[in-house]
């Protein structure tokens, strides 16, 4: 199912970097200018610098820096806009703030018993906000007291346990999906004057899941103007939201399905299909058509969502547990490793890698 190699057709990449010392899966990259961080299980944060030199002799290289030891295993990751700080989510239900030059850090918050499944830094509310599996979005200042356990600024009462959960890059839209397979979205300026309120559940929107599997992941575009959601089985979903946050579908389409042949008797086969889960979406600056999918069975693909058609399927050595397009639109940071979809035959058996993908101009849609 995995290549050996690879195979990257007319598609420029780098060497994969082999001197991060990653021992573990990457949980998250996230981008910010020419840098990319990653969080992984292994208990690092890793920062890593590309340079891209586009035209007609397109080369792109990437070069770990360096990295922060947090000394538990790392849900997530996200920049403070400024490149200041980075902020983590820790397995020891912490939420740490991580100064860039001194790698001095803070317990800036905490949850209840379990960790948060994903942070995010909002430039706007000059605050950090923590997903947490204990049924709870807290929203942390980072000027808190630091004496005793860490308060926040104001918090979100979550009705079901939270499984994913993305913020626009604007910073001004939130959505996240559950595991009674419910999504839910919002903006976040209906929070303004109404930190205190108790009723938190009502200020999101809400549907049911659409499609078939539990959702794994979400993506939402640079402005908020489009969004997608994809699932375990490896179908996805795009979606408009209007000028009140309202959804309406775009597209729905099957990003990883292969037909295999499988012998049933000494005489006889059968084509059987597979399903695999979709770990990332993607959209683009450059073109509100164009979006990226990384998948379990190990395939970066690029789709036209506009033409409803791949732009280019590109097969890999292992599953691709996490990816971003930076905020430029010029570069794919991905990673591979293991990401448990097969059960336990299959542990051991793909290395941990981080590599960057230039995407040239003749795979974004120019209509």
């Amino acid at each position: 199912m995995y290549n050996a190699q690879p195979t990257f057709q007319n598609i420029v990449q780098s060497q994969r970097v082999v001197n991060d010392g990653l021992m573990d899966t990457v949980s998250e990259i996230r981008w910010n200018k020419d840098l990319f961080v990653t969080s992984s299980w292994d208990g690092y944060i890793r920062f890593y610098q590309t340079q891209l030199q586009s035209g007609y002799r397109a080369n792109i290289q990437v070069d770990f820096k360096t990295a922060i030891d947090c000394q538990e295993p790392i849900l997530s990751v996200c920049w403070k806009q400024d490149m200041s700080m980075v902020f983590a989510a820790l397995a020891d239900n912490t939420i740490r703030a991580y100064d860039i030059k001194t790698q001095n850090n803070a317990i800036i918050g905490m949850h209840d018993d379990c960790p948060a499944r994903q942070v995010f830094w909002n430039e706007d509310l000059k605050l950090i906000i923590s997903l947490g599996l204990d049924k709870k979005l807290r929203f942390w200042n980072l000027q808190a007291n630091g004496l005793g356990k860490p308060q926040p600024a104001f918090q979100l009462d979550l009705q079901h346990i939270p499984t994913v959960g993305e913020q626009s890059g604007n910073e001004k839209f939130f959505a996240y999906a559950d595991i009674d397979n419910k999504f839910r979205w919002l903006n976040w300026s209906v929070l303004r004057g109404n930190q205190n309120s108790g009723a938190s559940r009502s200020f999101f929107n809400m549907e049911d899941n659409y499609l078939q599997g539990q959702i794994s992941c979400v993506g939402i575009t640079e402005n908020a103007s489009q969004l997608a959601y994809a699932t375990v089985d490896g179908r996805a979903i795009v979606k408009f939201i209007n000028s009140i946050g309202e959804l309406s579908t775009k597209l729905q389409f099957k990003c990883y399905k292969e037909e295999e042949e499988q012998k049933v008797s000494q005489y006889r086969t059968e084509k059987i299909s597979r399903m695999y889960m979709c770990n990332t979406f993607q959209f683009n600056c450059r073109s509100s058509n164009w979006a990226s999918t990384c998948g379990s069975e190990g395939t970066l693909a690029f789709w036209d969502i506009g033409k409803k058609n791949k732009i280019l399927g590109v097969k890999l050595d292992g599953p691709i547990v996490a990816g971003q397009v930076s905020q430029d639109g010029q570069i794919f940071a991905y990673a591979t490793g293991y990401d448990w979809a097969q059960g336990l035959d299959k542990v051991g058996e793909f290395t941990n890698r981080v590599g960057v993908a230039y995407i040239d101009d003749k795979f974004i849609p120019s209509y």
